[in-house]
């Protein structure tokens, strides 16, 4: 039971700082740009795209293309330009219901996850606390940074996006080990050895 509380609250922590971060702090809002002409460039995409789903320019079929495809790919890719766009045809509120608690609960999932590796743990509350840095570093540099490398995802995007994974998890690892320790499972100073 300890566990669960401790990831919820873990969780509850995070989507705050997750809120801190995208509305008060400009951390959420680095490395996006406003669309030059946006009518101009969302009417050939509405005539030309009816299904929702991450589309790449330039594009190129990867299971089924020949020889010669890929060779005409590689040098439009290397002309540029470079796109990755994720679109929906549709229109859907903005930060509605839903998309919170939905964030809420991934938030909430992740610091149960989390919670249950620090109850693992045999170390100091402080080292609980760099454990959980280190799930959201580990995180970023697995996800984040790999849509760097692979799709050109800005790199201050990039870095803004660590700074916010890390200190959530941090901001998060306090509670969870707080919490995990008020509630019987404090694990005493390892000795050192002689």
């Amino acid at each position: 039971m300890r566990i669960l509380i401790a990831g919820i609250a873990g969780g509850i922590v995070m989507f705050i700082w997750s809120a801190v971060a995208h509305m008060v702090l400009p951390i959420g809002e680095v490395g996006f740009r406003q669309m030059p002409n946006e009518a101009a460039v969302i009417a050939p995409l509405k005539n030309n795209i009816n299904e929702s789903g991450i589309y790449m320019v330039p594009g190129m079929d990867m299971q089924n293309a020949t020889e010669a495809e890929q060779a005409a790919w590689a040098e439009k890719y290397k002309a540029g330009p470079r796109a990755f766009v994720i679109f929906h045809p549709m229109g859907a509120e903005p930060m509605g219901p839903g998309m919170l608690l939905t964030e809420l609960a991934s938030n909430i999932f992740a610091s149960l996850c989390g919670a249950l590796i620090l109850s693992w743990l045999i170390c100091t509350f402080l080292g609980r606390v760099a454990a959980a840095g280190l799930i959201g570093l580990a995180a970023w540099l697995s996800i984040v940074v790999s849509m760097w490398n692979w799709y050109g995802f800005p790199g201050n995007y990039t870095l803004a996006q660590g700074v916010e994974q890390t200190v959530g998890w941090l901001l998060a690892g306090l509670a969870i080990a707080w919490l995990l320790e008020r509630r019987g499972t404090a694990v005493p100073a390892l000795s050192p050895q002689p």
